[in-house]
């Protein structure tokens, strides 16, 4: 399910970076809180169970160090084997003391936010950590195989962290030959044995990588990562579970769903599809159930998921699917990676997916729909799943790779805002705010979590800082929702202008604070990716009277691969009148983007295009 930040701003459009007043940059080795040193070994047995062996062994370099290794947990499937081999911790200058078993706890481990499980989840409590304190562990699992799987698939990533690696050995071995693919892996060697049923992985020197001082929307699109499987076809690692679905999809409707599929049966293809994601929305609530067994990627039939009344994301894009496919829509399962940070199909294993959804033809298009959301907007796909790889499942059981593209930055807030100052600087405001796309969902799913009165609240405070007398006038949203909606705002602001000596200085924060947000960036040497969101348009008229503004806005053009900015205005007998369009274009940008000269370029000319704005104001 896509997780909506409801408290975030629905129609600032800065980035928010510009918080950052200090020096981002690589932490100093010398700075380390904990020294580690790691030894893996995992087998990969013939029915795709596998059973690994790890040793851990860690210094406390800094107090904080401490903190960090207070206690250690585990969590792991109820039917998974578990066990604390040895443990023990050696002070500065002591022999090696075993840990008591009294300091090692297996419990039942905490539900899900949305779900239920018996994951079990086992914790070690060193006692007496201190500066210098060296402990070590060792513990065996065993993860039997899931349901139809046939096939291995084990993913190792080193990202950033607080740890400095000084030592990280790997071997694997199974019954048939191990296949393995990488990417930035060059700080380790790989050695496969001559009948290939046996890889061999080393650190070649010991490394520190912690970023520090990053943005709150910073995140690395690339870490090293190494993956090894039992194949490289994706037909050997998902054909047994697409037969199954396809299986499920066979049966007939139970009787609520072939209730709405019969309602849905006279309307247009688009008005169907929004039916059908009304109906489970309206009857199933997102939560996955793992109590009974160990399910995999095996959903529930058609039948018990009626019963039930909830599911996770595999038992409703199954139900949809049915229900589509049952009023002539043409409709698969398919199973995609979910967030905001997605990795390259190295090997398409069962490791690599985390979600499941549907796709759909309608009316000559491909949607993507996922029915875990508390929200819908026919035709648009959501940000957690776009412009990225996808498995889909056809109905003889084949299973081919398409991609999702990205959306379009189509124009998602139109604002339309008049302001008449006050002689102290204040302003009396009047706006209408048409929200389409994402934050018209973003306000949907706020509503329904929060309620519309904290909604109208966040649209108050994104006007000013000194905000009075606000009055929202909208019609309520739903699950559904169409471009379009329109929001009514009246309000008093206090603060419209800032005061300079005997006059008034204006500045539009929403054309500023992105470029100085970027120029930050790049000052203070910050290094990890930055994620944008969905691409998006934002088209402003703003309409100032009541003082006297002297300067004319001659306009301006801004063209990049990641942003277009199109300004132009109308001084009239000292009001003024501007109007300006900015496209974000991306999702992500990259370090070496933000640092390029191309995007210097671009930010000199953007924060040339936000200085025309900036007024002296006389009364």
């Amino acid at each position: 399910m896509y997780r909506f930040s409801f408290h975030r701003p629905l129609i600032a459009i800065s980035l928010g970076l510009v918080s950052h007043s200090v020096s981002a940059a690589l932490q100093p080795i010398a700075e380390a809180p904990l020294a580690n040193d790691t030894e893996l070994h995992c087998h990969f047995n013939r029915d795709a169970s596998t059973d690994c062996t790890t040793t851990y062994r860690y210094t406390i370099l800094k107090p904080n160090g401490r903190e960090m290794l207070s206690r250690i947990d585990f969590d792991y499937s109820e039917g998974d084997t578990f066990e604390v081999i040895s443990a023990q911790s050696t002070q500065p200058g002591a022999k090696p003391v075993a840990l008591a078993a009294t300091q090692i706890d297996t419990r039942s481990a905490p539900n899900p936010d949305q779900g239920f499980s018996r994951d079990k989840q086992t914790s070690l409590a060193f006692p007496n950590l201190r500066v210098g304190t060296r402990i070590r562990y060792t513990v065996r699992h065993h993860y039997p195989a899931k349901p139809l799987m046939s096939q291995f698939h084990y993913v190792l990533k080193f990202g950033p962290g607080a740890a400095r690696r000084d030592r990280f050995k790997a071997r694997f071995t199974a019954e048939r030959p191990i296949h393995w693919r990488s990417e930035m892996f060059d700080a380790f060697n790989v050695t496969p044995s001559s009948n290939g049923k046996t890889l061999d992985v080393a650190l070649k020197a010991p490394i520190y990588l912690n970023y520090i001082n990053e943005s709150s929307a910073a995140a690395l699109l690339r870490i090293p990562r190494l993956e090894v499987g039992s194949a490289v076809e994706r037909q050997a690692y998902f054909g047994d579970f697409a037969q199954r679905y396809n299986q499920i999809l066979g049966a007939n409707l139970p009787a609520q769903a072939a209730v709405a599929v019969a309602a849905a049966r006279s309307l247009a293809p688009a008005e169907q599809v929004a039916a059908l994601m009304q109906h489970i929305n309206d009857h199933y609530r997102y939560l996955g159930d793992w109590r009974a067994s160990e399910r995999g990627y095996v959903p529930f039939s058609l039948a018990e998921i009626e019963q039930h009344g909830y599911g996770d994301c595999k038992d409703l894009a199954t139900l949809l699917t049915a229900m589509l496919k049952a009023v002539g829509i043409k409709a698969e399962t398919a199973w995609v990676s979910r967030g905001d940070v997605v990795d390259a199909l190295l090997i398409p294993g069962t490791q690599a997916p985390n979600h499941a959804i549907v796709r759909a033809e309608v009316n000559g298009q491909v949607w993507w729909l996922d029915p875990t959301n508390p929200v819908f907007a026919p035709g648009q796909t959501m940000p957690d799943i776009q412009d990225r790889w996808v498995l889909v499942n056809d109905a003889q059981s084949q299973v081919r790779e398409e991609r999702i593209p990205l959306e379009r930055p189509e124009v998602s807030i139109r604002l339309d805002k008049q302001v008449q100052y006050g002689k102290e600087g204040d302003g009396a405001v009047k706006a209408t705010i048409i929200f389409s796309r994402l934050p018209l969902m973003q306000m949907s799913a706020a509503d329904r979590q929060q309620g519309t009165t904290a909604t109208d609240q966040n649209i108050c405070a994104n006007f000013g800082n000194d905000i009075s007398d606000c009055q929202i006038t909208r019609e309520p949203t739903g699950f559904v929702v169409h471009d379009g909606y329109s929001v009514t705002a009246r309000m008093n602001d206090q603060r419209a202008l800032e005061k300079l000596a005997n006059d008034y200085v204006y500045t539009d924060p929403s054309l500023k604070d992105r470029w100085e947000g970027y120029v930050n960036y790049r000052r203070q040497g910050q290094q990890a990716d930055l994620y944008l969101g969905n691409p998006e348009t934002y088209d402003y008229t703003y309409t100032l009277t009541g003082g006297k503004m002297e300067k004319a806005i001659p306009g301006c053009t801004v063209r990049s691969p990641w942003y277009d900015l199109d300004l132009d205005g109308k001084l009239q007998d000292g009001s003024l009148r501007y109007h300006y369009r900015l496209s974000q274009k991306k999702r992500w940008l990259t370090h070496a983007e933000v640092t390029s000269d191309a995007f210097g370029k671009m930010i000199d000319e953007a924060r040339a295009c936000a200085e025309q704005v900036h007024q002296v104001v006389k009364f």
